[in-house]
């Protein structure tokens, strides 16, 4: 079996990546609110307001979970730093 290999950058990335992610879910309110002409049809628009209104128990809690693999993800990040720091100063 091959060795992890895991490098800052991608846990970087994938932090950014969730961050921006955070964002997008947390704001969908306010890009309904944008794109509301965008639909034309007063039907359509109408059914994306319920749809973001009826799906906010949803979202809440999938905002939750990714505040909770960015925390996860930020933790990896400091605990690789602090031992790659460890293993140079004894090595």
């Amino acid at each position: 079996m091959a060795d992890l290999k895991v490098t800052d950058q991608v846990l970087a990335d994938a932090e950014r990546l969730l961050s921006k992610l955070h964002f997008e879910f947390k704001t969908i309110k306010a890009h309904r609110d944008e794109l509301h002409d965008i639909w034309g049809s007063p039907a359509v628009a109408g059914a994306m307001d319920s749809f973001v209104n009826n799906w906010a128990w949803y979202r809440k809690k999938l905002l939750s979970g990714i505040e909770s693999v960015g925390g996860l993800v930020g933790a990896a990040r400091e605990t690789f730093k602090r031992t790659d720091e460890h293993l140079a100063k004894s090595g």
